[in-house]
């Protein structure tokens, strides 16, 4: 796929409508098509493209559960995009991304679910677990995570990660996230 096919497709979801219904079928179906939308993607950002990476991620991280495949560039980079939302409902999301295979499990670093904000995660999670709903196990699972994360000083410079991420991915927002 060409990087300009890449950016019409982008351009159609972030129109929406029929259009990025349209666009949507192509993306689902094709890795390497996903995998440039989603780079395109992260060096393009804006404040109103937050549904659009979750549901990237989503896509990529079903589809790698599905096929068994190992890991894909893809989804760590649309997980470092998402995490830049900071978006504490998200944490789920990130969550279901690290557990897709056993690679992803190794490869998604927990500063990205502390991205989201650690108070508002914590709470978020603590919620679902308390609720006993469906949602409750992988909650306190990931919580758990989160907490080993702090234990072992992942968060001790999550300036410098967060810089780093952004550069590793090449992730550039315009405007406020």
């Amino acid at each position: 796929m060409s990087q300009a096919s890449a950016a019409h497709l982008l351009l159609d979801l972030r129109a929406g409508g029929e259009v990025a219904r349209a666009a949507q079928q192509i993306i689902a179906a094709d890795a390497a098509v996903r995998a440039e939308v989603a780079r395109l993607l992260a060096s393009s950002a804006t404040p109103t493209d937050h549904a659009l990476a979750r549901w990237l991620l989503r896509i990529e991280t079903d589809i790698l559960l599905a096929i068994g495949a190992d890991e894909s560039e893809a989804l760590y980079t649309l997980v470092a995009l998402v995490a830049r939302f900071a978006d504490p409902h998200d944490a789920l999301l990130i969550w279901r991304a690290r557990q897709a295979t056993s690679e992803t499990q190794a490869g998604v670093d927990v500063e990205q679910m502390a991205r989201l904000g650690l108070d508002g995660v914590r709470r978020y999670l603590s919620r679902l677990r308390d609720a006993n709903e469906a949602e409750a196990g992988e909650a306190a699972t990931a919580l758990s995570w989160l907490d080993e994360g702090e234990r072992d000083g992942a968060f001790a410079d999550l300036p410098g990660y967060f810089a780093w991420s952004d550069e590793r991915f090449g992730i550039t927002v315009s405007g406020p996230t």
